[in-house]
């Protein structure tokens, strides 16, 4: 029986295990609460960010080695522009930051933030020399908002190997609006990161039972004969939160779901709960993501795990290296 039929008649649970060999492969760096977390490599330092905590709009880390000590860094949007406003709660949260380099040397930072005028989560960015920042608003309005369709959410950055760039992005319908299953869509952009160049295209919907009309948090990857959207399911909280994948021959699809889930409690052994928001760096070697911290309820730490590759398919390893 070849490898792929094999694939396609184990159950979710067993190709689980088959995808990680062994459970404990996963390796807790920052044991605070650093939730939503983009790696961001440059000049042998990683830079790694995460959503907003007490005194920090966009917190920033870095580490030589991945897996070793990371040191906490000023903020990394230390001015916010004038549309972001506290949410419905009184909180002005500004999350789920992603950073990549333009072509003209510079960095570029999207995050999602509570749109006042609105009502709505919507898109922003803003532009540093480094990628320590301080990154600086690019305007006084949202990057992406789209008033009475919903929030715009997890903006996640891709350039492909022709220079092509891409911004990927989730509604955030799902199980909680009550308006439909979510969907992760990509607008293609100049080099700037900023200026539309096409229509946004719809890639992957929620639709399968455990992911409970939710997929977000988009990491597209290219490899040797295709592309890779890496992508959470469920509710970031539900206790059944995980981490997918999709595979296509193109950035724009069609995109078709792997079985099961790459990171879960199960495939992680149970030392991992809500394992989700990734991202993949160090060539596509390692995969961040946060898990929930034991106290306070809600607090969720930055984890490391190794990855190798079959093919298009992304495979959990007991090596982690920086």
């Amino acid at each position: 029986m070849t490898t792929a039929i094999l694939l396609l008649l184990m159950s979710p649970t067993a190709l689980a295990r088959e995808r990680t060999e062994e459970a404990d492969v996963a390796r807790q760096v920052i044991a605070r609460n650093f939730p939503d977390p983009d790696v961001f490599t440059h000049g042998g330092t990683h830079y790694a960010y995460a959503t907003n905590t007490a005194g920090y709009n966009v917190q920033l880390a870095t580490a030589t080695d991945a897996t070793g000590s990371w040191e906490q860094r000023a903020d990394a949007l230390p001015q916010l522009p004038p549309w972001i406003g506290p949410s419905e709660t009184g909180s002005l949260n500004v999350w789920a930051p992603d950073v990549s380099a333009r072509d003209d040397g510079t960095f570029l930072l999207y995050y999602t933030a509570h749109h006042a005028p609105s009502g709505r989560q919507c898109i922003g960015a803003a532009v540093a020399g480094s990628p320590e920042g301080p990154f600086v608003p690019t305007g006084p309005e949202p990057l992406i908002c789209a008033p009475g369709q919903g929030d715009v959410i997890d903006p996640g950055s891709f350039i492909d190997d022709d220079g092509s760039r891409y911004l990927l992005y989730k509604d955030s319908r799902g199980a909680r609006a009550r308006s439909g299953p979510s969907t992760i869509h990509m607008r293609p952009v100049a080099a700037d990161g900023l200026t539309p160049t096409g229509a946004d295209v719809s890639l992957l919907s929620a639709g399968r039972p455990e992911e409970s009309g939710v997929v977000e948090a988009p990491t597209l990857l290219r490899r040797p004969g295709g592309y890779v959207l890496l992508f959470s399911g469920n509710t970031f909280d539900s206790g059944d939160y995980f981490t997918n994948y999709a595979t296509a021959p193109s950035p724009t699809g069609p995109f078709t779901k792997a079985p099961g889930a790459l990171l879960s409690k199960e495939t992680l052994g149970g030392s991992v709960r809500n394992p989700g928001g990734q991202d993949v760096f160090a060539d596509d070697g390692l995969i961040a993501f946060h898990g929930d911290l034991p106290e306070p309820p809600g607090d969720r730490g930055l984890w490391i795990a190794g990855l190798s590759w079959d093919g298009l398919n992304p495979v959990l390893s007991q090596e982690i290296s920086s």
